[in-house]
């Protein structure tokens, strides 16, 4: 039996997982200032009286984590240098456990899922930020600083050039997650007929109402295509993944936004990576707890 916990900006979601499947999950309720111990004992108390033989734990985190050790939790305010491996093992002694960034177990998570058992894919995020993580044989990929899947901050954007939270400029995060693509709507309000309302829309009323043809709707779908398929060349070309998985809340507006980054990715591909299969991501929220479950 393996249990895979998914730590969000404002929920832990926790999944019992057996033969590479949630068989069972549940959500711990936590407090800021004990959120690790709340967790430990939020799953002590849901196994309590049941015959599991643990067999592993696996963490997916929204920061920077190093082999158990947390350096900097992104959306959680005050969790910093934790080391997470000696806290857990207090609680289940001789477990073995494992850390990885969210995005890194959604990818796993995914890889698991899919049918087809692809030898090699790669997960791009699109919520608040963009993240994505890459997963070959079944294993992610963690990289020298384990920072391989921070493609929201690869340079994609010399028009605008916005600033971006890390610090950097022209980040594919400032013009495809959904804070970027609302900015990009507000940008050009006026040079396109429009039924949106400015400073009052969000990414899901933008790529609404490009389906129905509103014409700022279809011009911003048509610039995040043409970065994310930008982007998606460009890993592809130092990675070469089977498959790519478009998950996050954006992806929610489904297949346009799919069409629209193939179109733009086999215009920027490199010849023999035109065909690569793009497609949306399918486990939603599942897919981190999976994936958190399998990381060793």
């Amino acid at each position: 039996m393996r249990i895979g916990v998914d730590v969000g900006g404002t929920t832990v979601k926790i999944g019992i997982a057996e033969d590479k499947k949630i068989i069972e999950k549940f959500v711990v309720v936590t407090r800021k200032e004990s959120l690790f111990q709340d967790v430990c004992e939020g799953i002590l108390e849901h196994i309590k009286g049941k015959n599991y033989k643990l067999d592993f734990i696996g963490f997916g985190l929204p920061g920077h984590v190093v082999d158990g050790y947390i350096y900097r939790l992104t959306n959680v305010e005050g969790i910093e240098n934790l080391d997470l491996r000696a806290l857990v093992n207090e609680y289940f002694p001789g477990v073995p456990m494992g850390t990885t960034n969210d995005a890194n177990a959604a990818a796993l998570g995914e890889a698991l899922n899919d049918t087809t058992n692809p030898s090699s894919s790669y997960l791009l995020t699109l919520g608040t930020g963009v993240g994505g993580g890459y997963v070959v044989n079944g294993r992610i990929v963690d990289g020298h600083h384990n920072s391989t899947g921070e493609v929201g901050h690869m340079f994609i954007d010399y028009i605008h050039q916005y600033k971006c939270n890390c610090g950097l400029c022209g980040c594919l995060e400032t013009v495809a997650s959904a804070t970027g693509i609302v900015r990009l709507a507000n940008e050009y309000y006026d040079k396109y007929e429009t039924s949106l309302v400015k400073n009052n829309m969000s990414a899901k009323d933008v790529f609404d109402a490009a389906k129905k043809g509103d014409k700022l709707g279809m011009a911003v779908l048509d610039m995040v295509g043409m970065y994310l398929g930008r982007g998606l060349a460009a890993i592809a070309s130092a990675t070469d993944p089977e498959v790519f998985y478009i998950g996050g809340g954006v992806s929610a507006c489904g297949q346009i936004l799919i069409d629209k980054i193939t179109e733009y990715y086999k215009k920027y591909a490199f010849y023999s990576m035109k065909e690569t299969r793009i497609t949306l991501a399918k486990m939603g929220n599942d897919a981190g707890m999976l994936g958190a479950a399998y990381i060793k």
